[in-house]
């Protein structure tokens, strides 16, 4: 039995000595599978009621989507199987090129556009690191200083910068993205590179123009950051270029 709209529904689950019928609440359970990697769960869930990929959390978001954001790549392999057609976001999100395409031949104003939870698709896949989406949208025209438009203002380089993905930050840098854009608490690309303690990343961002010493809202440096958390190779960049 499965139903909607906050209902309960029921499957017996079977995995090796594993056997339980439970009954549980479609709204929270499937979402806690992906959250916690009982992949196994989300299978035989979605077996029994492949219609559970129609549904979003609270937020209005996809499972799909979710299980993206989960960073759970075997529940967004079994969610991808239960839905033929991925949105742009989703598209963005998970790599897949060819959905993402054909959105774009559908409605080319999708480019620029916003998730549900305020996010482009050029800053969604910069944030999962799909570097040839990332190329194809720039290409498409893509603003690639264009922030969410949520809470926290965050730029497609904020995202590469978060994942620290070097590729993906050179190219953005190489078509005109700010490397002094700030995003919620003043946070800049180079306050992320020092957070993480990527110090190839910050001589890029350095060489390209970034402010050694933007201070966030609370006050604090890249350098500051850096030394903090013990990264000596970064730290000790960021005061050849002049850190304070």
């Amino acid at each position: 039995m499965s139903t909607k709209g906050g209902k309960t529904f029921t499957y017996k689950i079977v995995s090796g000595n594993l056997k339980m019928t439970q009954t549980m609440n479609i709204e929270n359970d499937i979402l806690e599978f992906i959250k916690t990697g009982q992949n196994d769960k989300l299978e035989l869930a979605l077996k029994e009621n492949p219609l559970l990929m129609d549904s979003k959390t609270e937020q209005g978001i996809s499972y799909l989507q979710f299980a993206a954001y989960c960073r759970n790549k075997i529940a967004v392999d079994l969610l991808r199987q239960h839905k033929q057609q991925l949105d742009i976001f989703e598209s963005a999100s998970t790599g897949d090129i060819y959905n993402l395409k054909k959105r774009l031949e559908e409605d080319s104003n999708l480019l620029n556009s916003y998730s549900i939870d305020g996010f482009t698709p050029l800053g969604l896949s910069c944030f999962f690191g799909h570097y040839s989406i990332v190329k194809y949208l720039i290409e498409r025209g893509a603003n690639v200083n264009i922030p969410s438009n949520n809470q926290f203002k965050v730029a497609p380089i904020h995202s590469a910068c978060a994942i620290s993905n070097y590729d993906i930050t050179e190219l953005l840098l190489k078509n005109g993205a700010d490397v002094n854009a700030k995003q919620l608490q003043g946070v800049t690309p180079l306050h992320s590179a020092a957070h993480n303690g990527q110090t190839k990343l910050a001589k890029l961002l350095i060489e390209s123009g970034s402010d050694i010493n933007a201070k966030m809202d609370n006050g604090q440096t890249p350098l500051f950051i850096a030394n903090e958390k013990n990264f000596t190779e970064t730290t000790s960049l960021l005061k050849q270029y002049g850190g304070q």
